[in-house]
């Protein structure tokens, strides 16, 4: 909770790194994106104001669209390989974004939003963890940080609506996960108090680096949790 606050994403890159040893890889992320969920409506309600509508809901279009068909199909995938493969992309990324590139390549614009929006998607609807490649986007179209961590929360708030309802279709997201994803959302809500207070001291250029740094430990995470 903490680390979504500041960072705008995260929350489900941690779970999944312990959630799959209690549930099978198909629960798992059902359960990871039901309390992502209650956390993203709890900072959206704080920050709904700073909210660029014109920027998240193409966004989210894209997004749900391509997750609702990964899901669909996921069980056609190799998932441990396809892991493993985001996982390097996200390295790759961090790394690029932090040492090899001077400026923010992304800009806002149509097929950056396509890019990013279908990419984020598919890693959303297979395993929960959508949330970096958004944020390379939103980073370089919201006005400011609390814009830019509001309008992921929205995202979040729609993606993962949407996709909770198709995993209950499914019978994917069951009744026995109610319980655990309430008592979840109560601690990951903790977290968000405390990042909030970070959230409101630091400034755009160190949240940048936290956000490239980050996006580089959730390569790595997603790696270890599938070898």
């Amino acid at each position: 909770g903490l680390i979504q606050t500041v960072a705008g994403f995260g929350a489900a890159t941690m779970m999944m790194l312990v959630v799959p040893s209690f549930l099978d890889m198909a629960q798992a992320p059902a359960l990871t994106s039901a309390i992502a969920l209650g956390l993203s409506v709890g900072l959206f309600y704080k920050l709904h104001r700073q909210v660029d509508y014109k920027v998240v809901l193409p966004q989210a279009v894209i997004y749900v669209t391509v997750s609702v068909l990964t899901i669909s199909l996921s069980g056609k995938f190799n998932m441990e390989l396809l892991a493993l493969v985001f996982g390097l992309f996200l390295i790759c990324l961090s790394v690029y974004y932090l040492f090899l590139s001077k400026s923010i390549a992304v800009k806002p614009s149509p097929l950056s939003a396509l890019i990013c929006g279908a990419g984020s998607g598919f890693f959303g609807g297979l395993f929960s963890v959508g949330g970096p490649l958004s944020a390379i986007y939103f980073l370089a179209a919201s006005k400011n940080k609390e814009s830019y961590v509001a309008n992921l929360q929205l995202l979040f708030i729609i993606s993962n609506t949407v996709n909770t309802m198709v995993r209950i279709h499914y019978g994917i997201y069951t009744a026995e996960l109610v319980p655990l994803s309430l008592v979840d959302i109560v601690g990951i809500n903790l977290g968000k108090w405390a990042g909030l207070r970070i959230l409101n001291r630091i400034d755009i250029e160190r949240m940048k680096r936290i956000i490239y740094i980050f996006i580089g430990v959730s390569g790595i995470l997603t790696i270890v949790n599938h070898l």
